[in-house]
């Protein structure tokens, strides 16, 4: 009777891939000066796709290092970065598909709270930035159709939308974890909001309602400062803010309603006819009502750098 040897009757499968080998492999490398955990960065190692998955999560994260760097304190280590969409409804009510320009948000989870960088459509930061405590969420939920929503402890409720579909599959359960162990340390550190602010220069906190930093002296624009600008003129308060794309819309709009103004203050004066003048400035004032009351409420969601940092 022949034996048969243990190597032939279990034959070991393969070794899957480490996220290390792999970015070596596609001669790949992130910053040094930051602490990640590529493991839990990179899950996908093998299977269909997994070369073009760490090449766009690499591109991602490359975008917005120079800010990361400083927005991190010491010891803080980034688990995971997805990129997708703050979500309102009144924005995407009255801006449609636009209201998706002006709220591209890169996530980075880490050891102690999530990091949020204000970015546009291909990831690059920009000037608005948040973080928040794992100890602030109150409820967090990832949805079948992909949107991950956050209940804090101050009644905000945050929705996201527009990941990657891996993100989508990956991120909610390193969420979790990292929100579990976190919880289980019972760090509870003081917020003066849930969301906070973190100013575009030092990033140190700006607590709310404050538009100064008092780490570097940077001042911000005002929601209110920025609505009666949009008011005057649709655009203004939106070019301040960065969003340029959207400003460039609405210029030509603030061009029409203030042509048609005066259009119908000048047949006023030549006929005496009050009616229309009357009914282009109510049209004029509910357009730009609008604008304004929109620009308030993006305004109220981040800080829109005024003035640069004082000298040193």
């Amino acid at each position: 009777m022949t034996v048969a040897r243990s190597d032939d009757l279990f034959t070991p499968l393969p070794v899957k891939p480490t996220a290390e080998e792999r970015l070596a492999e596609l001669n790949l490398s992130l910053s040094p000066e930051i602490d990640y955990d590529i493991e839990s960065m990179f899950p996908k190692t093998d299977g269909w796709g997994w070369k073009t998955e760490i090449k766009r999560k690499v591109k991602l994260i490359q975008q917005i290092e120079p800010e990361l760097r400083d927005c991190l304190h010491e010891g803080e280590r980034v688990l995971y970065v997805a990129k997708g969409v703050r979500y309102s409804f009144m924005e995407f009510y009255f801006m449609g598909l636009w209201a998706s320009m002006i709220n591209h948000t890169q996530f980075v989870l880490t050891n102690l709270r999530l990091v949020m960088i204000h970015c546009n459509s291909r990831g690059k930061a920009k000037r608005t930035f948040w973080m928040l405590y794992y100890s602030q969420i109150e409820k967090f939920k990832g949805t079948w159709n992909g949107m991950l929503n956050l209940k804090l402890k101050d009644g905000k409720k945050l929705s996201f939308s527009g990941f990657s579909k891996s993100d989508r599959k990956e991120m909610p359960a390193i969420f979790q974890k990292a929100l579990d162990r976190y919880r289980a340390s019972g760090f509870n550190p003081a917020s003066s909001q849930s969301l906070e602010n973190l100013c575009s220069y030092c990033k140190d906190q700006v607590p709310v309602q404050t538009h100064t930093c008092d780490n570097c002296g940077a001042t911000y624009w005002t929601p209110f400062q920025l609505a009666w600008r949009s008011f005057i003129f649709p655009s203004w308060g939106d070019f301040l803010m960065g969003h340029t794309s959207i400003a460039v819309l609405e210029m030509f709009g603030g061009i029409i309603t203030w042509t048609t103004l005066l259009i119908g203050i000048k047949r006023w004066a030549e006929t005496g006819n009050t009616l229309p003048l009357v009914l282009t400035f109510i049209a004029f004032v509910i357009a730009h009502g609008v604008d304004a009351i929109i620009t308030v409420r993006i305004a109220k969601k981040g800080l829109h750098p005024k003035n640069l940092p004082e000298p040193a």
